[in-house]
């Protein structure tokens, strides 16, 4: 590790892993397509999406590889969460109950979290995700107050690294 000024040793005391951006809607699109060009194979991912006209943030963690086949992935470690940008302190996170369903890769999906965080696309030529919804079905708790579609203001997928 290079010190480059007299605070870099402290930095792996409060965050020892390196996010590196792989894909953010608003400059490479919302489309499946364009998730699974950049971030398939790639193992630990963390995904956030910001709800357009809210404060809400959605997201999870998915330690294996996104691919675009292959349906259900099984995992213990994946989970999703949900805060509040201004109420931060009721944040949600969820573990994994049934392991058998925790994350689905398919072409036409994007970060897909069993079948309680989904976002993907139903048309035939998978351009933008047309289905974005939270319900409760194999993660601990619902992470967000209602099931209705929302819509994505943007969404941010990173790489997890040990540093």
């Amino acid at each position: 590790m290079v010190i480059n000024n007299k605070f870099d040793h402290l930095r792996e005391l409060y965050l020892p892993y390196k996010f590196q951006l792989l894909l953010r809607g608003s400059r490479d699109g919302f489309t499946p397509n364009k998730f699974h060009e950049l971030c398939n194979d790639i193992l630990y991912t963390v995904t956030f999406i910001k709800v357009k006209e809210t404060e809400e943030i959605l997201g999870g963690y998915n330690p294996l590889k996104w691919e675009s086949s292959g349906g259900w992935c099984k995992t213990k470690d994946s989970f999703i969460f949900s805060f509040k940008i201004d109420n931060i302190k009721d944040s949600i996170i969820s573990n994994i109950e049934n392991t058998e369903y925790a994350f689905y890769n398919g072409s036409y999906v994007g970060p897909y979290f069993g079948k309680d965080l989904i976002i993907y696309s139903s048309s035939s030529d998978f351009e933008d995700y047309s289905h974005r919804y939270c319900r409760k079905n194999y993660y601990e708790k619902i992470i967000r107050d209602t099931e209705d579609l929302f819509s994505i203001e943007d969404y941010e997928v990173f790489q997890i690294t040990k540093i």
